[in-house]
C-alpha cells in the first residue's frame, strides 16, 4: 500500500463492479507512399506478418484519446489489465487492477519507452534503444504476449499514438528526431517526417488531421498535418515560452517602518506618507522564461491539447553569482494549452507560484474524461498532482496565471513516477513508478469518495493500493540509488531553489539553454558519454577531475551538497548511459520477427531500395566529409583529436569572449554527439552546425574555402559522430 499523506486512514477500495466496454473495430486505410527505412539486419525471405493471429475476445483500449505512455489500460471479458513498459527490466508486464495482481512478464528486444493498445487487441512497445517497434499479441489473460513482428523505425521511438480511427499509429523519435505513420492493420510504413531536435510525447488530434509532439528541450510543440492516408506532410512550432511578473521588494530607502504598537493602540505612518510609499513602489518586473522539460501531452474531450511544462529563467545575458537568475526561483512549474485546431499555445503570464514544491520534473499526463481533471506526473517530487482542465474555473479569472489557480490535490507514489493511465468507467488513475517498479492506483475525479484532501498541502490521506512488478532484472544499487539522486526535485541538497540534475541535463543530456554564469555565459553540455576521457572539465579546462567540477558546480548552485558516495552513485548512474542504436546486430530469432513491408499503396517491394539508397548517399557525404574535417587545410582535427574526437586538453582564444567574459580563452569540447546537441559555441550563439561553419572561419578551424556541397558534407559527417 502507498501512504497517501502522514495521516493514516483505513484502506478505502478503489475498484468497483466492471463497467461494459465497447471495443471499436481497427479500420484499416488506403495508406500512400512513402518511402521506408533501409534494413540494417538481413530479412528472411517470407518476412513475417504482424497481423493479429489469436481468435477469441481481444483486449479493448480503454484511453479514448488513444495516446501511448509507459501504462496502457485494456478492458478483457470485464477485467482492466494494465500493459506496463518497464524500460530498467527490458520487459512487458500484464496487470489486473482489480485483483491487484502481477500476472504476466513479457521479456522483449529492447527498453520500451511507451506502449499502446491498438483497436483489435495488438499491443505495440516503442524500444528506445534498438529503433524498433515490438508487436505482440495476448494469447491468454496470465500468459505473456506472443511476438509477432519486430519494425524498424527512426533512432530512439518514444511517443505513440493513434488517429481516432484507430487507423494510424504516430511514432515520435528522438534521436533522429522524426515523427513516422505507420497503417496499424499490418504495419506498413505510410510516411516520415523530421522535426526539430527532441521530440517524445504525441497525441493526435480528435479529427485526426493533425499530431501534436512535444519536445524535451527548446520550448515548442510541434503541430504536424497528416495527410489522407496518415502520412505527416509538414510542421509547424508553436513556442511555450512564457513570462513572469516578478515582484521587487521597496528599497531600503523608500521604506518605513511602523514604530511597534502599545496600549494606546497601533501607530500609524504620518499623514500623506502611506500614499507616497505605495506611488514610489516599483513596478512588478517582466522576466521572460523559456519552456523546457516537454515530456508530456494530454488532449481534453474539447480537443484542447494540455502540456505540462517547466518555465526556466537562465538569468541575465552577462555575469551572475551561480547558474542562472540570483535570488529567484529558477524552474517553476507551468501548464500550456493549444486549442483543437493547433492555431497557438496560451501560456498566460506568471505572477505566483508554487516555489520548490511545483512539478518541476513533469514527466506524464493524462485527463480523466467526463471530469475535466488533468494529471500529471512528478518526477522527483514523487508524487501525482490533479489540476482543473476547465477553460474557465468558477471564482478566476479567465486566464488562471498559475498552476496554483488550477491545483486540485495531489497523491503521493512511489520512487520515480514516469507513467499514467486513467480509467475513466471506474475514476482511477494507474501510475507506474520506474525506480521502484511499482504501480500505484488513485483516484480521477475532481471530488474524491475514497479518500480526503488535506489541507494546506491539497494531500491524499489514506493508503494507496500498490502493485509490485515481479522484475527479472533491474538496476545494480549503486546505479540505482545515483538515478534517484540525478532526479531528486523539490529538495536543497542540489540547488538552493530545489532543482535537480535533470532539470539541466534531462536523461543525462542537454536542455539547449544558455546560463548566465560568473564567467558570462554558458551553453549547458551534454553528460551522456562525454565524462571520460574528456578532462579537463568546465569551459574553462581549470577542473582537473570531474570531483572537483561537481564541488563547483554544487557550490554555485547553492546546494547544500551530498556525501562522496552519493556524488559517486550519479557518476556510476551516467556512466552507464550509452546513446540509442538502431535495428543493427539483431540475433537470430528477432531477424526472423524482422519486417520490411513496403509502403502502403506500393505494387511490390522495389520501393524499399529508395531508401537504402538515401542512406548510402549519406553514408557517401559524411565519408567525404571525414576527409575534410582531417585534411591540413581545414584544420578541424588539430584540436579535436583521437578515435572519439574528444579534445586535445588545452585551452584556445578562438576570439569568442564577449566584454561579459571573465576568461578569454576556453577548453576545447568533446564532438561526441555534437548533431543531438543544439545550440553551439560556449555561449549557444549558433543555433545550427550550419552557422557555426558559417561564422568561425580562422578563428576555429577554416572553413571560407569550402564550397556549399563540402560544407554540407562536413555537417554530415558531424551529425553522424
Amino acid at each position: 500500500m502507498r501512504a497517501a499523506a502522514p495521516i493514516a486512514l483505513a484502506l478505502l477500495p478503489l475498484a468497483c463492479t466492471p463497467a461494459p466496454r465497447d471495443a471499436a473495430p481497427p479500420a484499416p486505410s488506403a495508406a500512400a507512399a512513402g518511402p521506408t527505412p533501409p534494413i540494417t539486419a538481413a530479412a528472411p525471405a517470407t518476412p513475417p506478418s504482424c497481423a493479429r493471429r489469436a481468435a477469441g475476445p481481444a483486449p479493448a483500449p480503454l484511453d479514448p484519446t488513444h495516446a501511448g505512455s509507459g501504462v496502457a489500460l485494456a478492458d478483457v471479458g470485464g477485467r482492466t489489465l494494465a500493459f506496463v513498459a518497464d524500460e530498467d527490466d527490458r520487459a512487458l508486464h500484464t496487470v489486473d487492477i482489480d485483483a491487484r495482481a502481477a500476472l504476466a512478464r513479457t521479456p522483449l528486444a529492447g527498453r520500451p519507452a511507451q506502449v499502446i493498445v491498438l483497436g483489435d487487441g495488438r499491443v505495440v512497445a516503442s524500444l528506445r534503444d534498438r529503433g524498433l517497434l515490438e508487436v505482440l499479441e495476448p494469447t491468454g489473460v496470465d500468459a505473456p504476449l506472443a511476438r509477432r513482428c519486430l519494425v524498424p523505425v527512426a533512432s530512439e521511438p518514444v511517443g505513440l499514438a493513434m488517429t481516432p480511427d484507430r487507423a494510424t499509429l504516430l511514432v515520435a523519435s528522438r534521436w533522429h528526431p522524426a515523427l513516422t505513420s505507420f497503417a496499424t492493420a499490418d504495419l506498413r510504413r505510410l510516411g516520415e517526417l523530421s522535426l526539430a531536435r527532441d521530440p517524445g510525447a504525441v497525441v493526435a488530434s480528435a479529427d485526426g488531421r493533425r499530431a501534436f509532439v512535444a519536445h524535451a528541450v527548446g520550448g515548442r510543440i510541434s503541430v504536424v498535418s497528416l495527410g489522407e492516408g496518415g502520412a505527416p506532410t509538414a510542421a509547424r512550432e508553436l513556442s511555450t515560452d512564457g513570462v513572469e511578473w516578478r515582484s521587487r521588494a521597496v528599497s531600503k530607502k523608500a521604506s518605513w517602518v511602523a514604530p511597534p504598537t502599545s496600549s494606546m493602540g497601533a501607530r500609524r505612518a504620518p499623514v500623506g506618507l502611506e500614499g507616497l510609499l505605495r506611488a514610489q513602489a516599483p513596478a512588478p518586473v517582466r522576466v521572460r522564461r523559456r519552456g523546457s522539460q516537454g515530456f508530456a501531452l494530454a488532449r481534453a474531450a474539447s480537443g484542447a491539447v494540455f502540456a505540462p511544462i517547466a518555465l526556466v529563467d537562465p538569468g541575465p545575458e552577462t555575469n551572475s553569482g551561480g547558474y542562472g537568475a540570483a535570488r529567484a526561483q529558477t524552474v517553476i512549474h507551468h501548464i500550456a494549452v493549444v486549442d483543437a485546431m493547433g492555431e497557438r499555445a496560451d501560456v498566460p503570464p506568471v505572477s505566483t507560484h508554487l516555489g520548490t514544491h511545483g512539478c518541476q520534473l513533469p514527466r506524464a499526463a493524462a485527463i480523466a474524461p467526463g471530469e475535466d481533471v488533468l494529471l500529471v506526473a512528478c518526477l522527483g517530487h514523487d508524487e501525482v498532482i490533479a489540476y482543473d482542465a476547465r477553460a474557465e474555473i468558477p471564482g478566476q479569472p479567465k486566464a488562471a496565471g498559475s498552476v496554483r489557480d488550477r491545483e486540485l490535490y495531489r497523491a503521493r507514489a512511489g520512487f520515480g513516477p514516469t507513467a499514467i493511465a486513467v480509467d475513466g468507467a471506474r475514476g482511477r488513475a494507474v501510475v507506474f513508478t520506474r525506480f521502484d517498479g511499482e504501480l500505484t492506483i488513485l483516484p480521477a475525479a475532481r471530488h474524491p469518495t475514497s479518500a480526503v484532501i488535506q489541507p494546506p498541502s491539497k494531500e491524499l490521506s489514506g493508503e494507496l493500493p500498490v502493485v509490485v512488478l515481479p522484475r527479472a532484472s533491474r538496476l545494480d544499487e549503486q546505479r540505482a540509488e545515483g538515478q534517484r539522486l540525478f532526479h531528486a526535485a523539490g529538495g536543497r541538497r542540489i540547488a538552493f531553489d530545489g532543482r535537480a540534475c535533470a532539470s539541466c541535463h534531462p536523461d543525462g543530456r542537454d536542455d539547449a539553454l544558455t546560463w548566465s554564469t560568473p564567467e558570462g555565459p554558458r551553453q549547458t553540455p551534454m553528460l551522456m558519454g562525454r565524462l571520460d576521457g574528456t578532462a579537463p572539465y568546465g569551459w574553462q579546462g581549470d577542473k582537473k577531475d570531474l570531483e572537483g567540477h561537481f564541488a563547483r558546480t554544487l557550490s554555485r548552485l547553492g546546494g547544500a551538497g551530498l556525501t562522496a558516495d552519493e556524488r559517486d552513485a550519479i557518476f556510476a548512474y551516467l556512466r552507464a548511459m550509452e546513446p540509442p542504436g538502431d535495428a543493427a546486430d539483431l540475433m537470430v530469432e528477432e531477424r526472423a520477427a524482422l519486417v520490411a513491408l513496403p509502403p502502403a499503396g506500393a505494387a511490390d517491394a522495389g520501393a524499399l531500395g529508395a531508401g537504402a539508397a538515401e542512406t548510402g548517399d549519406r553514408a557517401a557525404l559524411a565519408a567525404r566529409g571525414e576527409a575534410l574535417f582531417h585534411a591540413r587545410e581545414t584544420g578541424c582535427s588539430s584540436c579535436h583529436v583521437g578515435d572519439e574526437l574528444t579534445t586535445d586538453g588545452a585551452r584556445h582564444d578562438v576570439r569568442s569572449a564577449t566584454r561579459f567574459e571573465a576568461v578569454r580563452a576556453f577548453e576545447t569540447p568533446s564532438l561526441r554527439f555534437i548533431g543531438r546537441s543544439a545550440p553551439y559555441y560556449h555561449d549557444g550563439r549558433y543555433p545550427t552546425l550550419r552557422a557555426l561553419l558559417d561564422g568561425v572561419d580562422g578563428t576555429m578551424g577554416h572553413t571560407a574555402h569550402l564550397s556549399a556541397e563540402d560544407r554540407r558534407a562536413l555537417i554530415a559527417y558531424l551529425e553522424s559522430l
